[in-house]
């Protein structure tokens, strides 16, 4: 998939419409503080003048107290390199209207607490959140989730991983030319369609030689509508030895 040039009709609609659509989502939208942080915010140095360690497995997020996961939003497969071009202004646009309908809400039904909602964008291909995590390389790990969704023919949603060479404390979505140098794989993970209620997912993958730091990426791709897909229960954990020192 490449980066879709953001058709400037919609943008407009888009606009005028943002208004009323966050009115109207206000009701569902929980208004406790959400683990979402703030783009491109830098990372905060220790006493020492050293950068902190990064956030690194194991780590679960219920969505419920202290935020354990920082998500980004993410549109598309990557930023738009000229931070000056119509282009940019565009997916800072998009970018502005994932946070307005997308967050931390109330589960609701029998399970009391907290989720986290997704929701696809007409005209857009992939929209979603990323959450940095430091990781070994060649280290196996378990993803697991919970999850909720009803989509359309043609619409999926799912939790992906992308490797990277190191930890970078990027809080924005990458350009094409950092995933060019820095990214050295890509999981599938779990893709999710047509309906399902709450089902715990989960998943195990392996890191590549030179893998440091991974994005979790929460996804919503494919045809859009008004619905959104749910996430909870959150948790990244090592699961055994490395595959290079596994034994039979």
């Amino acid at each position: 998939m490449t980066f879709l040039r953001l058709p400037i009709l919609l943008l407009i609609l888009l606009i005028l419409l943002s208004g009323c659509n966050s009115r109207q989502e206000s009701s569902t939208t929980d208004t406790a503080p959400s683990p979402v942080a703030e783009p491109g915010a830098p990372a905060t140095e220790t006493a020492a003048g050293e950068e902190p360690a990064p956030p690194a497995p194991p780590v679960a997020e219920t969505f419920d107290g202290e935020p354990q996961l920082s998500l980004f939003p993410r549109v598309a497969e990557f930023r738009p390199e000229d931070e000056k071009s119509q282009e940019q202004g565009v997916w800072a646009a998009y970018i502005d209207h994932v946070l307005r309908t997308s967050g931390v809400v109330s589960r609701g039904g029998e399970k009391e607490g907290k989720a986290w909602a997704v929701r696809g964008i007409k005209g857009l291909e992939s929209v979603g959140f990323f959450a940095p995590l430091g990781v070994e390389p060649q280290q196996r790990y378990k993803l697991s989730f919970s999850y909720k969704g009803e989509l359309p023919e043609g619409g999926s949603a799912g939790i992906g991983i992308l490797e990277f060479d190191e930890f970078l404390w990027i809080g924005e979505q990458f350009t094409e030319a950092m995933l060019r140098e820095h990214q050295t794989g890509q999981q599938s993970g779990i893709k999710l369609k047509g309906s399902s209620d709450w089902t715990e997912q989960t998943f195990t993958f392996t890191t590549s030689p030179n893998s440091r730091m991974i994005h979790l990426v929460l996804f919503r791709d494919g045809t859009a509508d008004r619905q959104p897909v749910f996430f909870d229960n959150i948790a990244v954990e090592p699961a055994g030895l490395p595959a290079a020192t596994k034994t039979k």
